[in-house]
């Protein structure tokens, strides 16, 4: 996954320009021009989907995803309560959702909206939420053809950072969503203090798991170069338990070992460990974006050939 020194870096995702190593973030390359970070590595599908297995959500970036259950839906319920002040008439409209996990989103936007959807690229995430929870999830790309295809709302919650080509992902949405329709993502803002003064340990770099390292700035770029306009832009607090908050310390971003492995396996028997506590380092971003008419805007229409920005 490292990048071949060989291979001439990509052109910037946001704005085109070149990319360079970035000098206090070892790693990690940086847009010259409109100041985007990305990962200074290449990945591919096949170890993207390889990534995301099981052990991903079961000691991989989570200790026990099932287990957090109570807690993240709290989070993504907040989440849906403030894109539901967003959509006007959303009991009339369709959702979709681009990394649905085990559908905890899913299952709450079903009761908002008409129809809601989602893809996810683990299957055994997929299988869950489709058999426990019963919601309308699908094992797919977004950006094979007839994926996702004309939904009123696009929802993308801690998922940008994971894409291997989040331009292309945006790039359609732009040209299949409704017209007026609403784009809504979370990520990491690493333009807040926090990410500043953390440098190369703030929590969220993590590379080959998060890739892409946008500020509101270059996300807020990024949207309006495929004809959104931000109208909301906020950093919530996120509830996490005690589990894991361990699990993030001992894991995340560290080389794997067997201790490390066996204290997040202690965390996840620790009697108080489900004890949730709600963070705001204000360094998580949340983005609501309305797509404006096409004659104000000069991006193409799909299904013209995508490009790989």
């Amino acid at each position: 996954m490292k990048r071949d020194a060989r291979v001439v870096r990509p052109e910037c995702l946001v704005c085109s320009g070149s990319l360079g190593e970035h000098v206090k973030l070892p790693g990690l390359a940086r847009c010259a021009d409109c100041g985007f970070v990305t990962a200074d590595m290449t990945v591919s599908d096949d170890e993207l989907e390889q990534l995301y297995g099981a052990d991903y959500f079961h000691g991989g970036e989570y200790s026990n995803y099932i287990l957090e259950a109570p807690t993240l839906r709290h989070n993504v319920e907040l989440r849906l309560a403030s894109l539901a002040k967003c959509v006007e008439n959303a009991r009339a409209k369709s959702l979709f959702e681009i990394g649905c996990a085990y559908g905890f989103f899913l299952d709450l936007a079903r009761r908002a909206f008409a129809r809601a959807e989602g893809i996810d690229i683990s299957e055994d995430a997929v299988r869950y939420a489709r058999n426990t929870l019963g919601v309308a999830a699908t094992k797919a790309n977004f950006l094979d053809h007839g994926v996702g295809e004309g939904f009123d709302v696009y929802c993308l919650w801690d998922t940008i950072e994971h894409l291997r080509e989040p331009g292309r992902y945006i790039e359609k949405i732009a040209s299949v969503i409704a017209p007026g329709g609403i784009l809504a993502l979370t990520t990491g803002d690493i333009g807040s203090l926090n990410a500043r003064l953390r440098g190369r340990r703030w929590r969220m770099i993590h590379p080959p798991s998060h890739l892409h390292y946008f500020s509101s700035q270059t996300l807020t770029r990024l949207l309006e170069r495929h004809g959104f306009e931000v109208i909301m832009v906020e950093h919530p607090g996120v509830a996490r338990t005690l589990r894991m908050i361990i699990t993030g310390v001992l894991l995340l971003g560290k080389p794997k070992s067997r201790w490390r492995a066996s204290l997040a396996s202690f965390a996840n028997r620790l009697p108080f460990g489900d004890w949730s506590v709600s963070l705001n380092l204000f360094d998580i971003m949340y983005v609501i974006a309305r797509k404006l008419p096409s004659e104000q805007s000069s991006i193409p229409r799909y299904p013209m050939p995508l490009t790989s920005k």
